[in-house]
């Protein structure tokens, strides 16, 4: 993965946030087509789909193309993943061993999501 550390830091706080309030990134029904706040950041940080993709176990060219076709609901769905919930999980693991890759330890990544998660929530 070509994502630089700060980035995958930053997608790490943010996800450990929204998996441990699960309703902080829902969206009213009345704007239904409305993209949450999560969301947008994670697509902003990996606009080639590649960490998505890994998370789906796909390639990025075929998440590119089905995200084309059909929600990203379902693209979860199909991939195994009951909810977008069970995904974000899955996603922080991801950024965990990826910081781990990266020669950080487990008490580094969780002094440094702790100490940042206050400024979000």
């Amino acid at each position: 993965m070509k994502l630089p550390t700060k980035t995958i830091t930053s997608l790490l706080v943010v996800t450990a946030v929204a998996a441990a309030m699960p309703g902080i990134s829902q969206i009213g029904r009345r704007k239904a087509k409305a993209v949450s706040q999560f969301d947008r950041l994670l697509q902003r940080h990996d606009r080639k789909g590649e960490l998505r993709a890994d998370v789906l176990n796909m390639t990025p060219e075929v998440f590119r193309d089905a995200l084309r076709r059909m929600s990203f609901e379902r693209i979860c769905r199909q991939a195994g993943f009951a909810t977008t919930r069970a995904f974000r999980l899955a996603l922080l693991g991801r950024l965990r061993f990826e910081l781990r890759q990266r020669g950080w330890t487990t008490r580094q990544i969780n002094g440094y999501v702790l100490a940042r998660a206050d400024r979000i929530g």
